[in-house]
């Protein structure tokens, strides 16, 4: 769902295109897609970054606006994703921070290089480093898609969410069955435990409201801390837990993405042959709504239990 990109620096100079008022209009072209659904990968543990705050402040100028404002979204709305240097030289030029990017695909693969048609041809891995000026050409930008079909597994959820448990700063679990006894949530631990942050750990919350009639919420939160606080405290996360009156829908929604999760985070009886389901990409104001929503200031839900685990 959530997808990564390197962006080669000649993207944002105008001085890289045959014309130079094209550079705005490509930028333009990736925006959304570059804020709404994926991180750009920050080459050599941050120096891709450090390049462009550098150069803004010495050539600022001579860039345009509209190269500046991206970057400066994605540096604000944390979409910058920090990985190892892999050459031993700081790149001198744009054809070597390519090559950057394509050896730090090898180490770890990313969706695609985009840059500008002088360097894709150098560098000449069209299956992988695409010119911003032929994107809509390159078979990894065709298969954006705002959903995607997959098994009601724990492997298939954390293979999806990987990004996003490796990146977000928030991470709300909106699902109105969510009950680490229930079988079909038994491995909900390995969801939290998936989620790492190095620096600064993720705020998370848990939303439900159906409780089975057996139990009472004091019950639940004792059987929730049984069940999941030595794999949060090990992770050294700390969630939130919210029990509402009623809602139904189920959502992941995090700074990065938001997702509708038909089914929830509940799996399927081992005994069903193959289940599927298929999650769908929410837009920004959508997610931003959602959020709102399950804030207990808003009053658009009544909270009925509220508890802390660390």
């Amino acid at each position: 769902m959530l997808v990564e990109y390197a962006l080669i620096p000649d993207i944002f100079d105008a001085n890289c295109y045959d014309y130079p008022e094209l550079c705005s209009s490509r930028i333009e072209y990736i925006k959304d897609a570059l804020l709404e659904e994926a991180l750009v990968r920050d080459l050599r543990n941050g120096e891709w970054c450090k390049y462009f705050q550098t150069y803004l402040k010495k050539n600022g100028d001579s860039w345009p606006q509209r190269s500046k404002e991206i970057i400066k979204k994605l540096i604000k709305q944390n979409r910058l994703r920090r990985v190892p240097a892999i050459q031993e030289a700081i790149p001198s030029n744009y054809i070597e921070w390519c090559h950057e990017a394509i050896i730090s695909h090898e180490q770890e693969p990313l969706n695609g290089v985009i840059t500008t048609q002088s360097v894709a041809t150098a560098v000449s891995k069209p299956d992988l480093v695409v010119s911003i000026d032929k994107l809509s050409g390159a078979v990894w930008w065709q298969n954006r898609s705002p959903s995607v079909r997959l098994y009601r597994t724990t492997n298939d959820y954390l293979r999806h969410l990987q990004l996003v448990f490796c990146h977000a700063n928030s991470i709300m679990f909106i699902d109105p069955y969510i009950d680490p006894l229930n079988d079909g949530y038994i491995e909900f631990n390995k969801l939290l435990a998936a989620i790492k942050k190095n620096d600064l750990p993720p705020v998370i919350e848990i939303h439900l409201c159906h409780l089975a009639k057996s139990i009472t919420k004091s019950q639940y939160e004792a059987d929730f801390r049984n069940k999941l606080s030595t794999v949060i405290n090990k992770a050294g996360l700390t969630v939130e837990v919210f029990i509402w009156d009623n809602f139904h829908d189920r959502y992941l929604i995090s700074n990065l993405i938001g997702i509708n999760l038909p089914h929830g985070f509940g799996i399927s009886d081992p005994d069903t042959p193959h289940p599927m389901t298929t999650w769908t990409r929410l837009g920004r104001k959508d997610r931003d709504d959602i959020q709102r929503e399950f804030d207990p200031a808003s009053g658009r839900h009544k909270l009925q239990h509220r508890f802390t685990v660390s």
